[in-house]
């Protein structure tokens, strides 16, 4: 027959045998980059397709790329196809923590949510338009919004591009070193090895997240790389 003192050792005992497995599971236990990037930013629709690899920068500066260049019909395309065009809808109950709650949002046409747009696409068009205004005596951009205007007005923009893109910067500040290589082949003895180890997230994966949830509107909406707050 069980006393209550041996009750009390049996509980005792089992207790400390969960702790101990507790403890152990713990310390073995892991979380992936992902648990991290999530526990280190703002809430995402996208966070199912965030998926990491370490990738080396390409980063020479003779490094071919098809964004890269003088302007051709094929450049714009590429740079064309990499930009969100048409906003996602995000779910009322998961707006929370996302805005102020005194902010009126616009809603997509059924009302079961809000619209929106992802961050790395409005960055994204800021660099296509800083690239294009860089080319803009070798290229026609003045059929794009961005372009109309006063120059005034252009450079406005321009220059809220830079502002938005160094703010990215700073905040991420990213702190991987680049090395400076010796170089006796060349005319400058020593250059930079700006070609660094990185984790990134795959880009073409939260692209074709995000097209596959394109949500075209009847919404009256400004054109999101006409880069203007006019």
């Amino acid at each position: 027959m069980f006393t209550s003192k041996s009750l009390s050792s049996g509980l005792s005992f089992t207790f400390l045998a969960l702790s101990l497995v507790l403890l152990l599971a713990g310390q073995r236990y892991e979380p992936s980059d992902l648990e991290c990037a999530q526990s280190v930013s703002s809430w995402s629709p996208a966070w199912d397709a965030v998926e990491y690899a370490w990738q080396t920068f390409q980063n020479g500066f003779s490094q071919k790329s098809i964004y890269r260049g003088v302007p051709t019909l094929e450049l714009e395309e590429a740079w064309n196809a990499s930009l969100q065009h048409d906003p996602i809808i995000i779910p009322t109950k998961q707006l929370t923590g996302l805005h102020d709650a005194d902010t009126q949002l616009v809603q997509s046409e059924n009302g079961n949510g809000a619209l929106a747009y992802l961050e790395v696409f409005r960055n994204l068009g800021c660099l296509n338009l800083l690239r294009q205004h860089t080319y803009r005596e070798e290229y026609d951009y003045s059929y794009l919004d961005a372009f109309q205007g006063t120059e005034a007005q252009i450079m406005a923009r321009v220059d809220g591009c830079v502002q938005r893109l160094r703010e990215v910067l700073m905040c991420l500040g990213d702190t991987t070193p680049y090395l400076i290589m010796l170089t006796p082949e060349k005319a400058q003895k020593e250059s930079p090895d700006f070609n660094t180890l990185h984790n990134c997230r795959n880009f073409d994966k939260i692209l074709q997240w995000t097209k596959e949830r394109e949500s075209p509107t009847l919404h009256k909406l400004p054109n999101l790389y006409s880069l203007s707050h006019e």
